[in-house]
């Protein structure tokens, strides 16, 4: 299944929110100048059709920043006409609003070698129009004219914080989706050996059987049956695949039509993903030569911790990016997957002059644990701290204005308090606080800026001394940051509810409203939306965690395919040293089939056959442990017969030595047969039949305390039940 894009998808969401805090800020400014009434016939008209861009705007629903900003701009060269005098340099207005949600919106919906021009396009259109306002002399000395680029950058470097999160959750869904090929693949192989295995314990083990119960076949039938039963063995074993790097490049090879050429030595052994990702990787530059080098050969260099693909193809300008990215469609995911283990690729090329693709890992290199999430989470926490980073030096900067109004100690206070609430929330940030700490900061925090504004005279109420309720919002973000966003935007809500309703309970004139109005507009924006974004990390955090969770699964199942794969090698080579030799005997000389030696060897091959592929699994340590007393017996020409009845139960040392120790003593003396069955359920039951000399018999029994020893004449019959 094909994973979304994250990055498209987060990209498309900060437009619509971009959009549409422009387009709402656009419309409240509009409606706030036309509420305040006394303004000019043309600013009003301008207003007006700001407000009916705005609207229209929004019902489209089309961001195109560009037009965008020729409206901001043309707005901005209006200002002459929306303000009655100077005053408007020194304290908040419409325009602030508008250039400052404009620069925030750029700076988050596009990238900085748009934004950064952009902005400094808005800060020229108010420059300009403010330069002919009657009285303004220096129109770049406009407050906050200068945290237009202030805003900018944190608007910017949230951009980055958030697109770089939805990029590392496309870079972990792109190796979950790399991990699900691996396992399926891998799955599917093994599914499809243990599919071969059991027609071979059909067919050779059937045949076998047979000639061990003395089933008198014709010479010629028998020599037609043995020669299928060796080509399936040998089909069987070409299906293992190659085992190491050089042999799976090879492998890689064989599905191209260009020639090619193998020099060098691999490295004896490398990581199993190291060599997963190397050779996908190589396959895609090897079929890459196929389809697009017109190449009459290629060779492919071994090395230690390298491998190097050359061909003498036709090349490419490797300036060209859009040929690059056509010609190695997969070249990120590649490079993706080889960074992951610690490798690295590099394509090397020139018209005429062929392509080399280098892939180079470390010497004794460790694969790393995934860290998608902390790497997010690391994202999270440096958001967290530039938002207190910002809290302080916004309540530094700001504050100290209030410093010589009235009340200067308890304004002091609330400095002091607010710097202390910001470091407060580094601790959230860190370590996190207990919920009710966490709280009463919040609450402090909300306090604090109605009251700051109780303490200031009439006429402060419009001038830089009233600062709390707009700098205090970056506290409020701050401690949000490990938070639900709700949480931060009530208490942001509030915090601006109540500095407002104090203000209009102070001052009950229009104007200081207004003036309030528009600071809310302007500097909210930029809070809320840097509480907005800290939403979009922690949805990548929890995803990303999902994700590495789900890819450790993964991980696992693959592994133990490859152990399977690992397992029926082992097997393999086990059986090939007998019973090819056995086969090919009797298909060269079918007469000997009558023999009483070489029937007692297909007895035992079938036997050995029916254990090695059956479906009992040898992974457990019961069966490991049990294993070499089979290994000796057999070798002594005792046909071993196994059963697994169930899904054998962890056992400790102690209580795998129990219940083996019988069976083990009469293996090491078993004649000519013997039968073991393994039942899990109800509990676990360990029984052997065999043949054996009496002095065995008694070792055995003397043993057994908790089972019981059966014998007549030389087969015993022993039964160990673990209570």
């Amino acid at each position: 299944m094909t994973e979304p894009s994250t990055l498209a998808a987060v990209r498309a969401r900060v437009d619509r929110i971009a959009s549409t805090m422009l387009w709402c800020v656009e419309i409240l400014v509009a409606v706030v100048y036309l509420v305040q009434r006394g303004g000019s016939a043309i600013g009003v008209a301008v207003d007006v059709a700001l407000l009916v861009w705005a609207a229209n705007s929004w019902r489209c629903g089309r961001w195109r920043p560009t037009r965008e900003l020729a409206v901001v701009g043309g707005y901005l060269l209006c200002t002459p006409w929306l303000v009655d005098g100077p005053a408007f340099t020194a304290a908040a207005s419409p325009m602030l609003a508008v250039a400052g949600t404009a620069v925030v919106s750029f700076g988050i919906s596009r990238s900085a070698r748009w934004s950064l021009p952009a902005t400094v396009a808005v800060m020229g259109a108010w420059a300009i129009g403010a330069s002919f306002v009657p009285g303004v002399e220096r129109p770049w000395t406009i407050f906050s004219l200068d945290f237009l680029i202030v805003e900018w950058a944190a608007a910017a470097a949230l951009c980055l914080l958030v697109l770089r999160s939805a990029s590392l959750t496309d870079d972990a869904f792109a190796e979950l989706a790399t991990a699900r090929i691996d396992t399926e693949v891998a799955e599917a192989r093994s599914h499809a050996e243990m599919e071969q295995w059991a027609t071979l314990h059909d067919t050779a083990a059937s045949t076998l059987a047979m000639l061990g119960q003395g089933a008198v076949i014709a010479p010629d039938q028998l020599s037609d049956q043995l020669r299928r039963d060796l080509r399936a063995i040998e089909h069987s074993a070409s299906l293992l695949g190659p085992s190491d790097l050089a042999d799976q490049l090879r492998e890689q090879a064989r599905w191209i039509t260009t020639p090619v050429r193998f020099v060098g030595r691999a490295p004896d052994s490398v990581d199993q993903r190291i060599r997963q990702a190397v050779v996908a990787a190589a396959g895609e530059a090897l079929t890459n030569v196929d389809r697009h080098a017109r190449a009459q050969s290629v060779t492919v260099e071994l090395g230690e911790g390298l491998v190097r693909i050359r061909d003498d193809g036709v090349g490419f300008d490797p300036a060209d990016a859009t040929l690059l990215d056509g010609r190695f469609g997969v070249r990120h995911s590649i490079q993706r997957r080889l960074s992951l283990v610690g490798a690295t690729v590099e394509v090397h090329s020139a018209p005429g002059a062929g392509t080399t693709v280098e892939i180079r890992w470390p010497r004794d290199a460790v694969v790393p644990d995934r860290a998608d999430a902390d790497h997010v989470g690391g994202l999270l926490r440096g958001l967290g701290y530039g938002l207190v980073l910002l809290a302080v030096l916004v309540t530094g900067l700001q504050g100290h204005n209030a410093l010589s109004a009235a009340h200067s100690i308890a304004q002091a206070a609330i400095v002091v308090v607010a710097i202390v609430a910001a470091l407060l929330a580094l601790v959230e940030i860190r370590v996190g606080l207990p919920a009710a700490v966490w709280w009463g900061t919040a609450v402090v925090v909300v306090t604090l800026g109605p009251v700051q504004v109780l303490l200031l005279d009439v006429g402060d109420l419009t001038t830089s001394r009233n600062w709390a309720v707009a700098a205090l919002g970056w506290q409020v973000a701050a401690l949000s940051v490990s938070r639900s966003s709700r949480r931060g935007f009530a208490l942001l809500g509030v915090l601006w509810v109540a500095g407002i309703v104090v203000t209009i309970a102070v001052s009950r004139t229009w104007a200081e409203m207004s003036s309030l109005l528009y600071t809310v507009i302007s500097v909210t924006v930029v809070q809320a939306v840097a509480i907005g974004f800290s939403d979009f990390l922690r949805h990548a955090v929890a995803r990303t965690e999902q994700i590495n969770a789900e890819i450790t699964d993964l991980q696992v199942r693959t592994e133990l395919a490859d152990a399977l794969l690992q397992d029926q090698r082992h097997r393999y080579g086990r059986l090939s040293t007998d019973l090819v030799p056995l086969l090919a005997q009797l298909v060269e000389h079918p007469d000997t089939a009558t023999d009483p030696n070489v029937r007692a060897s297909c007895l035992l091959e079938s036997v050995r056959l029916r254990r090695l592929f059956g479906t009992e699994s040898t992974t457990d340590p019961l069966l490991e442990e049990l294993a070499p007393a089979i290994t000796a017996a057999e070798s002594r020409g005792v046909a071993v017969e196994l059963h697994v009845l169930g899904q054998i139960p962890h056992l400790d040392p102690v209580e795998r030595t129990r219940v083996l120790t019988v069976p083990i003593i009469l293996l090491t003396g078993t004649r000519t047969r013997a039968k073991l069955v393994i039942t899990a359920e109800p509990s676990l039951t360990v029984s052997i039949t065999c043949d054996c000399d009496e002095h065995l018999q008694r070792a055995a029994d003397a043993v057994a305390p908790e089972g019981s020893v059966i014998s007549s004449g030389s087969i015993v019959w022993a039964t160990i039940t673990l209570s």
